[in-house]
């Protein structure tokens, strides 16, 4: 199976325990400590474990809404929203991938050691991430990133155009992904159709925007079964 195809995983439902916190996080942080034995592989099934996890023990569950037409193979860039730590381990248990995480995220020192011994990136805004994450393209590589300034759970933000550009770079296919609650201690993760890269990031950056805003802004229940997910047409997100 591709490495990088999206896994419809969802994680049971549980009461809150914080308490139950403190193991998840011990573990975490060895896991951390060793994600670079074994190679890649070995890497990416610990940060889908650790995100399930840490997901379950704070009583999230995941529910995934496909894509109408499958994703590509070879390289893409993930971008969704994501306003919180929840959203992006969410997106991590559905698209295995390299994460990009916003340096706001990965605040505090401690979590910002975890992210990096754990093989995310954290996006400071240097040219040094941008050409990391052209270069992981370029291999043949997914890469998930949540490029919003200011996303909110109703709102994506206005996604960067720098962290769009290593798509155009590499000639990367662009995935939106729109991650909203559903009550119930439920997210809901939509794998949206994806987009060619072209040749202007700025256009891409809209683009992507669009369709995760239109998830958000919709707040209608999901069409169909879970799983599923039909298209509509247009966004009808006023830009200024």
């Amino acid at each position: 199976m591709d490495s990088g195809t999206p896994t419809p995983v969802r994680t049971p439902s549980r009461t809150p325990n914080r308490g139950g916190m403190t193991p998840v996080l011990a573990r975490t942080a060895v896991r951390a400590a060793t994600a670079t034995w074994g190679g890649d592989r070995r890497q990416q099934r610990l940060r889908v474990c650790t995100a399930a996890e840490l997901l379950l023990a704070r009583g999230l569950r995941v529910r995934v809404v496909n894509p109408p037409v499958a994703w590509p193979r070879g390289p893409r860039l993930v971008v969704a929203n994501a306003s919180g730590w929840a959203d992006v381990l969410a997106l991590a248990t559905v698209v295995p991938g390299t994460p990009v995480v916003d340096a706001a995220l990965a605040a505090r020192p401690l979590l910002r050691v975890l992210a990096r011994r754990g093989g995310l990136l954290v996006d400071d805004g240097s040219g040094a991430v941008r050409g990391r994450v052209t270069a992981l393209l370029r291999a043949g590589a997914t890469v998930t990133a949540s490029p919003g300034e200011g996303a909110t759970p109703d709102d994506p933000g206005r996604f960067r155009v720098r962290a769009l550009a290593p798509a155009v770079d590499a000639q990367a296919a662009v995935c939106p992904v729109a991650v909203r609650p559903a009550g119930s201690g439920v997210l809901e993760v939509h794998l949206l159709s994806a987009l060619q890269p072209g040749h202007d990031a700025r256009a891409l950056a809209a683009l992507a925007e669009y369709a995760v805003a239109h998830v958000l802004e919709s707040g209608a229940p999901v069409p169909g079964s879970p799983g599923t997910v039909r298209p509509q047409e247009g966004y009808g997100r006023p830009r200024p």
